[in-house]
């Protein structure tokens, strides 16, 4: 093709100026008058006289046959080129699966075609071989996928299985143990006398029996890799592996592990991860090394040990679990030789929740406890100096301390919202659901995680025990088809000690108006007493909301009015908003809560909480 190119480039001038001396030889002729040059002037166009342009006609005839010959030959070159090549594409394409074997075998080798004296081998398919960084998934299917370890997926599991006893349940957890309930962490676990109790987990409740911090024993699941093949179903838990991708179109989730597992009905019970503060963040490896988080039993173990090794520890937050854990660890100060303190930008003990004059009683209470309380601490700075955590305040006091406990709240896990496409509520965080606590058609949520929309109080988001017990159980119910809207109204406690307690419900929050009314108390109201009346140490566990139906009004003498006595023995805070009941805490009063939730999900307005508060019989002895 090249070589008549060239050719072509040659003669191409040389035909053109021909073709041009012949019309002109042409015109002179018809311009003398002469006629029109016949056929006959053809044969003479070759052999006539010189002068007459017969040679370079004849060399013009030459060329362009030449030229429609090598025309000719370009284009048979080029039809068989073609052909050629789509001979090779269509060899080319039907050997792909082949060499997709090879690649997958790695037997295809990398010579080049030209120089292979054979033809290539097939090799039969073998199955890759699982990798440490993707290993193949325990089961490739849960019926009931539960995504968290704690108190919410028990509950939904245990649910499950009573209405659908022969269901196969997973729970995936990324802790490394089996369910277990998160209160005993920061109240019971810290008063018991075995010194073994950070390995057993075995603790006396406040009405001195014993049982262990987790749910069931392990004989109670069945092995993850024997789900899909026990007769009757169970439940396994999967320890020790994180969810990281939720495929809500394919009904399947992503291990960390590269594992993938598929299901029918999910639900998400991730709960939370504690915060911290900023400052303590940027404070660097030597103070974070010198910080707890407390959440998990690896947290409990770890702050055990440490407490036995310093000589001093600070609890920052005021909160529930702040005064908890300054209350435990203040009474093991003495034994210990180990200085406690409390700080928190608040004027007194859980300021946020309770009424003034009862935080500032609560303050007091924590202080006998033997706890060194700073109030209206605010954090600037944390470092680390000569062998001390030092804490700077705004107000430019300064506590040198061995080790820190932060405990400043929780923040809902809600990673899979991403790739799972859900909505994360705004204003409270967590995962959006509707009253069945589902947040798509078959993806539940419960327990700390979940936003819901409570039909008395708003959209509400509750980090406590027994919402998650409760909440887990009706989506648990709700996976099953129930279809019950959430309606209860969740109850929460905080322990400050076996002598003083509270059960909370609804919202109480102290910048809301509060009406107290209180009386004396007596050996039957403390957190000891209350367990052993009820038989368990978790109380949440024995409240049922059938009981407030049929509670009616006392006849005992009528209550006092709001604190007249800074001896606030026990008692009941309403807590108000647009004078309409929303909250309530029994201060050392157990075991009436169906009535303050009746209370709230009545929803009327009172003109003398004196005649309500006779439903909870605070003046019997």
């Amino acid at each position: 093709m090249l070589k008549c190119r060239t050719v072509w480039k040659k003669l191409a001038p040389l035909a053109r100026n021909s073709s041009t001396l012949c019309h002109q030889n042409a015109k002179r002729a018809v311009l003398r008058n002469e006629k029109r040059p016949g056929l006959l002037q053809r044969a003479q166009m070759s052999a006539g006289p010189s002068g007459g342009g017969g040679t370079d006609n004849t060399l013009y005839y030459v060329l362009v046959g030449a030229t429609c010959l090598g025309g000719a030959v370009y284009a048979y070159s080029t039809l068989r080129g073609d052909k050629q090549r789509y001979q090779d594409r269509i060899s080319e394409i039907a050997s792909r699966p082949n060499k997709a074997t090879q690649e997958q075998t790695e037997i295809q080798t990398a010579a080049p075609e030209a120089t292979k004296a054979a033809a290539p081998v097939t090799p039969t398919p073998a199955p890759a071989a699982p990798t440490e960084s993707t290993p193949a998934p325990v089961l490739e299917h849960a019926p009931y996928l539960l995504i968290g370890g704690g108190t919410a997926s028990f509950a939904a599991a245990r649910s499950i299985r009573a209405r659908d006893p022969g269901a196969r349940v997973l729970i995936i957890t990324d802790e490394p143990d089996l369910p277990y309930m998160r209160p005993p962490l920061s109240k019971e676990l810290w008063f018991s006398d075995d010194p073994e109790v950070t390995e057993s987990l075995r603790f006396k409740q406040w009405n001195g029996k014993e049982r262990s911090i987790y749910f069931q024993p392990p004989s109670f699941y069945v092995d993850p890799t024997e789900l899909a093949k026990v007769e009757n179903g169970g439940v396994a838990v999967l320890t020790g592996r994180k969810v990281v991708h939720m495929d809500v179109r394919g009904n399947k989730v992503r291990l960390q592990d590269g594992a993938e597992i598929s299901y029918d009905k999910c639900l998400i019970a991730t709960g939370g991860v504690p915060r911290n503060l900023q400052v303590i963040e940027r404070a660097g490896d030597e103070v974070m090394q010198r910080t707890t988080l407390f959440r998990k039993i690896e947290d409990f173990k770890s702050l055990g040990k440490v407490s036995r090794e310093i000589k001093s520890v600070t609890i920052v937050g005021g909160g529930f679990l702040g005064s908890e854990l300054a209350c435990a660890l203040g009474r093991r100060s003495a034994d210990l030789d180990l200085e406690v303190i409390q700080m928190y930008p608040e004027k007194g003990n859980m300021g946020k929740v309770l009424p003034e004059y009862l935080s500032n009683w609560t303050t007091a209470k924590v202080r006998k406890e033997g706890v060194r309380v700073i109030t209206d601490a605010v954090v600037k700075n944390v470092s680390f100096k000569n062998g001390k955590v030092e804490i700077k305040l705004k107000d430019g006091r300064t506590v040198k301390t061995d080790h820190i406990v932060a405990a400043v709240g929780l923040e809902p896990s809600v990673e899979l919202a991403k790739s799972a496409g859900l909505e994360v509520d705004s204003d409270f965080g967590g995962y959006r659901v509707n009253a069945e606590l589902q947040a798509r058609s078959n993806i539940w949520v419960a327990g700390d995680a979940a936003c819901f929309y409570d039909i008395k109080l708003g959209r509400r988001r509750v980090e406590h025990h027994d919402h998650a017990v409760v909440s887990g159980r009706l989506a648990g119910e709700n996976m099953t088809g129930a279809n019950k809207p959430y309606w209860h109204q969740s109850m929460f406690w905080s322990d400050l000690g076996p002598d003083v307690g509270y059960e909370a419900i609804g919202i109480v929050d102290s910048s809301l108006p509060t009406v107290g009314v209180f009386a004396k108390a007596t050996a039957k109201d403390t957190p000891k007493a209350a367990a052993e009346k009820s038989g368990t140490g978790i109380r949440s566990e024995s409240e049922t909301e059938a009981v407030a139906v049929s509670v009616k009004a006392g006849t005992a003498t009528p209550p006092s009015p709001t604190h007249q006595t800074d001896d606030y023995g026990k008692g009941v805070i309403f807590y108000l908003r647009d004078k309409v009941v929303v909250g309530v805490v029994l201060w050392n009063v157990f075991n009436r809560m169906p009535i303050a939730r009746k209370i709230i999900k009545d929803g009327e307005e009172h003109a003398d909480l004196n005649e309500v508060a006779k439903l909870f019989n605070i003046h019997e002895d």
